[in-house]
């Protein structure tokens, strides 16, 4: 049944697109099709009966022993979302949310002082009266020079390919009598999107950074004196 449907869906697709074509582009090519009111679709045991946005009947098309279906149609009949972009001539399905990921899934850059974190002892941190939390994955940065350690070069940096539009992680360093601040950057415009100050020993949830059209992220940390050489960490890194 998926491949059916993702069959229609695809030819649904060619269908659009001919339509709405400027001819004598170099892009498009006008075609002869037969309108067919003869083929059926089924769907789910049930014969359909397809219609457009205006709830026009619509039927298929026949071209070239393929047969075409109406998308408004197609969508309406899966109860799938459809929207066209007119000015970048794109067929959007379904909705353009996408589903929360992982930093660390991402291509990415290290260096001497940032790393992704996987091991599951580096991912534990013991907590008061002898309880433990354990992390998913996350990123370590090493502060090496207090206030003057971090940068965008010493950065751990994940390209993300600027479709996400918030960014949430856990803060944490081990306890040392210091704060931090964690920072956030832009890669590629070489701006910084965030800096959270954390007390070392103690957990903080960070939720919601806005990382609409950013294309690379950069995660680095300092301290507000200059004795602090902890590892910073950003526990759980997703974007979404």
């Amino acid at each position: 049944m998926k491949k059916q449907l993702k069959t229609i869906i695809l030819s649904s697709l060619v269908t659009l697109c001919t339509s709405v074509a400027v001819f004598g582009s170099s892009l498009t090519t006008e075609i002869k099709a037969i309108l067919s009111k003869e083929v059926n679709v089924k769907y789910q045991g049930e014969i359909q009966v397809m219609k457009d946005g205006a709830g026009n009947v619509v039927y298929p098309i026949m071209y070239n022993g393929t047969t075409y279906l109406p998308i408004r149609a197609v969508s309406n009949m899966l109860d799938i979302p459809v929207n066209w972009d007119a000015s970048t001539k794109t067929v959007i399905l379904g909705t353009e949310k996408l589903e929360p990921k992982s930093v660390l899934k991402f291509e990415s850059k290290t260096s001497e002082y940032s790393s992704k974190v996987t091991d599951k002892v580096s991912l534990t941190v013991e907590g008061e009266l002898g309880a433990s939390t354990t992390f998913n994955d996350g990123i370590s940065f090493r502060v090496w020079n207090g206030f003057a350690s971090a940068s965008i070069d010493r950065a751990y940096q994940a390209k993300i390919g600027g479709k996400y539009s918030k960014l949430s992680f856990v803060a944490y360093v081990p306890e040392d009598g210091n704060s931090y601040f964690m920072r956030v950057y832009n890669v590629d415009t070489k701006e910084q999107i965030a800096c959270i100050e954390v007390k070392s020993g103690e957990f903080k949830q960070v939720e919601e950074i806005d990382i609409t059209g950013v294309n690379t992220l950069g995660f680095a940390a300092d301290c507000t004196k200059g004795d602090g050489t902890a590892n910073a960490y950003f526990f759980n890194p997703v974007v979404e």
